[in-house]
């Protein structure tokens, strides 16, 4: 029998949780409340769970460090899908085993089903019993709270007779290698360290070669452009990209003429990105010989940043095209509302255009 990853339906729990997320010693006492009086079929309401003990007395006395297995996931890099709570019967993981990889998800709390979130995972390392999931540490990943924020499982996996999400009983269920690999290559997208980033390619080169070059198309239950939206928080922070900017931005591309360039003669990308996780405001993109590849970066007061940026993003181009960095085939522009003349003799120093816009 083939065997398959799994997805791991985990109970939120908020333990140790700081930078990264949870799930590494026992909750405190706002999310003990939330998780005792959510649902009665969860295992913190039941009467034998040391959370539920303490939230009886008040609060007072003492509690297990580790109640769950939530609580022991990323101290212990373990995991299993618990126990029938009227049988006392393991839960049992009959179709998984060494080297696949275990995809950790959670409902935070009062989110709906349908924002299911992908916090990490574990790259099991041997299943004891056909129950307790033994992960190989040093290849497994707890994200960062931010990073958790970002990939919806729901965009990988789609239940067999509707689209709605929905993950209705068990604490697991089974992905085949395309779904994973298409979560591996987002995951390698969304992390911000580079250790971190090469054990997450490592992993798909070595276990998932077929999908090794490019990422999977998945057939999903929600659609979502989520690397793209990462990134572009990134770029613009959380408070997003002004109108103002967006407003000037798609101006410009669909105006090329307004900074000299020929319209017919090149095709414009908004957000272009690069393999760095940077993205350029706007890429021009000849559609015949002999014209320029124009990267334009949008400002509007606040210029000399942009500028900077808009050197690396010349630089980028040119590295993405197999050109050398300084290649007169890859052109800068920036445009903003106002220079200052500072910026504008920055930008005369390294042979970028300028124009003032405001619209």
């Amino acid at each position: 029998m083939k065997i398959k990853n799994i997805a791991c339906n985990l109970i939120y729990n908020n333990g140790d949780e700081d930078i990264y997320v949870g799930f590494k010693g026992r909750c405190d006492i706002q999310n003990i409340i939330y998780n005792v009086e959510f649902d009665k079929g969860r295992w913190c309401s039941q009467s034998q769970c040391s959370c539920r003990q303490f939230y009886n007395r008040g609060f007072i006395g003492d509690i297990l460090e580790f109640p769950c297995n939530e609580s022991a996931l990323f101290a212990k890099w373990k995991w299993n899908p618990g126990y029938e709570f009227k049988t006392d019967k393991p839960f049992r993981i009959l179709n998984s085993g060494a080297d696949k990889i275990a995809v950790l998800t959670t409902r935070f709390p009062h989110s709906p089903e349908s924002e299911r979130k992908i916090i990490g995972f574990l790259k099991i390392k041997s299943i004891l019993n056909e129950h307790e999931v033994v992960a190989a540490e040093e290849q497994s990943l707890r994200l960062s709270k931010d990073e958790a924020s970002e990939l919806n499982f729901w965009n990988y996996h789609r239940n067999d007779k509707s689209s709605t999400p929905m993950w209705r009983q068990g604490r697991f269920r089974y992905l085949e290698d395309l779904q994973v690999a298409a979560i591996l290559h987002d995951l390698r997208d969304i992390v911000q360290n580079e250790t971190t980033q090469s054990m997450i390619a490592n992993i798909i080169e070595t276990d998932f070669p077929e999908f090794s070059i490019s990422r999977p198309m998945v057939n999903g239950a929600l659609n979502e452009k989520v690397v793209k939206r990462t990134l572009l928080r990134r770029k613009y922070g959380k408070g997003g990209e002004s109108l103002e900017h967006k407003r000037l931005k798609e101006y410009i591309a669909n105006h090329p003429e307004v900074i000299l360039i020929d319209k017919t003669e090149v095709k414009a990308y908004l957000e272009h990105p690069y393999l760095s996780g940077d993205l350029v405001d706007i890429l021009f993109e000849p559609q015949q010989k002999g014209v320029n590849n124009i990267v334009v970066e949008i400002e509007l007061d606040n210029v000399e940043p942009g500028i900077h940026q808009v050197i690396k993003y010349r630089a980028l181009r040119c590295a993405q095209l197999g050109f050398v960095l300084n290649d007169e085939r890859v052109k800068a522009v920036v445009v903003a509302w106002k220079f200052k003349e500072s910026e504008k003799e920055l930008c005369r120093k390294y042979d970028i255009d300028f124009f003032e816009i405001k619209i």
